[in-house]
């Protein structure tokens, strides 16, 4: 038998024993995961959130969902999003519901309700950084995430857009000048100068509107004296509804408060100036 063909007879039998190894080998148990819910995140209705210093209820309405209590305002819906993903999670320990105590689940320091389903966030686990989860008779560990995505006060809930998609505007009014919707394009009137608003201009600030996401929100009980009103803007929407917003300014930034629901949305100055007149626009071309 030459060199080569007990080189290639040596790597036949390895190759074939190493098969057989791995045909025989026992297989190791796969590791169980325990769904923390059955429930679906499109069946749930209400969700009831309480931390220390508040609860916060919300409701969902024609697919949308809305701030209840404390107040009552539109929900963001990529943050509601954020935490019905409860409801798809697992965890790889699932204990007896006991010595609650030794977990941080006595006393939750936050607690979820979504529907009649309870969700109480304990304390962590110092081997794994995992959090402590009761709901449905057992304990759970799972991420950290999932409490990171409950608010802490209810302004992070609100949802950062002036206008939602069905509320479509037909005419603003401010104090020197009105633009409507008229004849399939919009017009500018009481206005004291030409400053070159027509249609175009107009739709970009109709669309600009409709997409401005606010950096931040107060309520109205947290703007101080620091905020002058400058005006008031009434909107008239293709539903026959009316919304005013007060508008509230510093030197850095201004608030649109919507009057109504006593909520205000506050932009940098430059972007707030847009949105309050048309021809911010034009002179930024």
């Amino acid at each position: 038998m030459t060199h080569h063909s007990r080189l290639n007879l040596i790597m036949l039998i390895t190759i074939g024993g190493l098969a057989i190894f791995l045909y025989f080998r026992p297989q190791s148990a796969a590791i169980q995961q325990y769904p923390i819910s059955t429930t679906t995140a499109d069946a749930v209705q209400s969700l009831r959130i309480l931390n220390k210093h508040q609860e916060i209820v919300l409701k969902q309405s024609n697919n949308q969902w809305h701030l209840r209590e404390p107040i009552e305002a539109r929900a963001d819906e990529e943050k509601i999003g954020k935490i019905l993903e409860i409801l798809m999670a697992s965890s790889y320990q699932r204990l007896a519901l006991e010595d609650l105590e030794r977990f941080g689940l006595d006393q939750p320091y936050l607690q979820l309700h979504a529907d009649n389903e309870y969700f109480g966030f304990g304390g962590f686990s110092p081997t794994t950084n995992q959090q402590y989860l009761a709901t449905n008779d057992f304990a759970y560990l799972i991420s950290p995430r999932y409490a990171l995505a409950l608010p802490l006060t209810v302004s992070d809930l609100i949802s950062p857009e002036l206008l939602v998609p069905d509320e479509i505007p037909v005419r603003f009014e401010m104090e020197q000048w009105t633009a409507e919707f008229q004849n399939g394009e919009w017009r500018i009137s009481k206005h004291y100068s030409d400053d070159g608003c027509g249609n175009e201009i107009l739709t970009k600030w109709i669309q600009l509107w409709q997409t401005a996401r606010a950096e931040a929100l107060k309520l109205e009980n947290e703007l101080d004296s620091d905020w002058i009103e400058t005006g008031v803007i009434r909107i008239s929407l293709q539903s026959g509804k009316v919304i005013e917003f007060k508008i509230l300014q510093n030197k850095y930034s201004l608030v649109l408060l919507r009057m109504a629901e006593g909520i205000g949305y506050q932009f940098p100055a430059k972007l707030g100036q847009r949105l309050i007149s048309p021809r911010a626009i034009v002179l930024n071309q």
